[in-house]
């Protein structure tokens, strides 16, 4: 497996950053994006999985971009890239893929008997939508994790793949962390007790968060990978970079997904005392990160970090049960849950639930439940019976996916990826093949 050099992270950041200048006039970068997003389809009609994995990753990270960072100036706009351009991009590749399979699907996970099931339901609900628009783009996410979710139950990645994609996953964060540099590096910022789209180059600060959550717990588990030794100091620096301009989005998930990482980690690999002695030479690089971003921001991060509550989830959460206690059987139907909290004066107005779960509760009761619920609790029993190595890295990616789909809602396209990493990564069975042996004649 080729490791990713110090050169090829530098140039992935310098491309980034070059990006994040907004020098490129937007409708040619949008050209740019919408050209590549078509080069992969092209690679996944051509059923060349090794190199739509390859591309992907740098569509993924740019997309927050393409939303936000391009056009929330009114100087700077992105034309003609619609919203959900990733999602649509996904529905295609991955459908495309399964079509163009050899001979019959064999499904390895039953899972994806639920989430068809949720995504018909999703569909069906759509009549009882006040907005359809914000009901189809639900939908629209739905179909996304189905079409992830066929072509992972119908195919492998070798452990060969996924390292290939892990490395671009890398690549793509440094590309990112690149493009966030812009801000730090051209202008003072003004910090306060709330999220920065100041600090995150005028991008999403929740939405980067989950980005860099990945990113940097990434970097964190090539930390610990002893074949990676080699590389232990370079990763060291990358993580330290990537997870300091996360903490100064002022968006408390990204750590929150990085500790869980950590937490897993401590406690899968509890028996391996090497691993413990990287884990306290990253404690002067957390002193560090903790010493620098307390200067960059003068104190105003402790603030932050030491606000109580959840930024009201925790509020919309017991709104969304409330709604289902209401209506348990049916829900109050597809991407109605802001209106109908906002009606019932379940809360102060009408906002997303911010959290997927609830949401399938909410909008479509029991039938919600059984079905949303049910296709995440038969993936984890699917993890926890594969073999150490593919299993591990299958909870790190899980939980990142649900982490981050309970802080954020389904909103940002790592993570249907993640979910397919998942999936599509079983332990395979080794069958030994039997010696020929040559029977004797019967003698009457």
């Amino acid at each position: 497996m080729k490791q990713t050099t110090a050169t090829e992270y530098i140039i992935a950041g310098i491309i980034g950053f070059f990006v994040g200048l907004r020098l490129i006039p937007g409708e040619v970068l949008g050209l740019i994006y919408m050209f590549i997003g078509g080069v992969c389809f092209y690679f996944a009609f051509n059923n060349d999985k090794k190199k739509v994995f390859t591309i992907m990753p740098y569509l993924i990270f740019t997309e927050i971009f393409m939303r936000r960072g391009a056009g929330s100036t009114g100087l700077y706009t992105v034309s003609g890239i619609p919203y959900l351009f990733m999602n649509y991009l996904m529905i295609g590749v991955f459908g495309i893929m399964v079509l163009k399979q050899k001979g019959p699907l064999r499904l390895h996970s039953k899972a994806l008997i639920f989430i068809f099931l949720f995504f018909i339901i999703e569909l069906l609900d759509m009549v009882r939508a006040t907005d359809i628009v914000y009901a189809r783009s639900m939908v629209t996410f739905s179909a996304v994790l189905f079409f992830v979710s066929l072509w992972g139950c119908s195919n492998f990645l070798s452990h060969r793949v996924q390292q290939v994609v892990i490395r671009h996953l890398k690549l793509a964060t440094v590309y990112l962390c690149g493009n966030i540099l812009v801000a730090h590096l051209t202008h003072d910022i003004s910090y306060g007790p709330f999220s920065s789209s100041e600090a995150s180059n005028r991008m999403s600060a929740v939405q980067l968060s989950g980005y860099l959550g990945v990113g940097s717990s990434l970097l964190f588990l090539a930390i610990m990978d002893e074949k990676l030794r080699n590389q232990l100091f370079l990763h060291i620096i990358l993580f330290a970079v990537s997870t300091t301009l996360m903490v100064l989005t002022f968006s408390r998930g990204g750590l929150y997904f990085l500790s869980a990482v950590i937490i897993l980690c401590v406690l899968l690999n509890r028996q391996q005392v090497g691993k413990f002695l990287i884990l306290f030479l990253l404690l002067p690089v957390g002193y560090i990160i903790y010493y620098y971003v307390t200067e960059t921001t003068k104190g105003v991060i402790e603030v932050r970090y030491s606000q109580e509550g959840t930024s009201n989830r925790d509020k919309l959460v017991e709104a969304g049960f409330k709604l289902f206690e209401q209506d348990p059987l049916a829900g109050v139907g597809t991407g109605n849950y802001g209106q109908e909290i906002s009606e019932r004066d379940l809360f102060s107005g009408e906002s997303g639930a911010h959290n997927e779960f609830v949401r399938a509760a909410a909008e479509h009761g029991i039938l919600g439940i059984i079905t949303y619920w049910g296709f995440y609790l038969l993936i984890f029993v699917d993890v926890i019976k594969r073999k150490k190595k593919e299993r591990d890295m299958a909870i790190y990616l899980l939980a990142l996916y649900c982490l981050i789909i309970v802080h954020n809602g389904m909103k940002i396209s790592i993570q249907p990826f993640l979910l397919l990493l998942v999936i599509a990564t079983p332990s395979l069975i080794h069958i030994p093949k039997k010696n020929h042996v040559q029977a004797l004649p019967y003698i009457a």
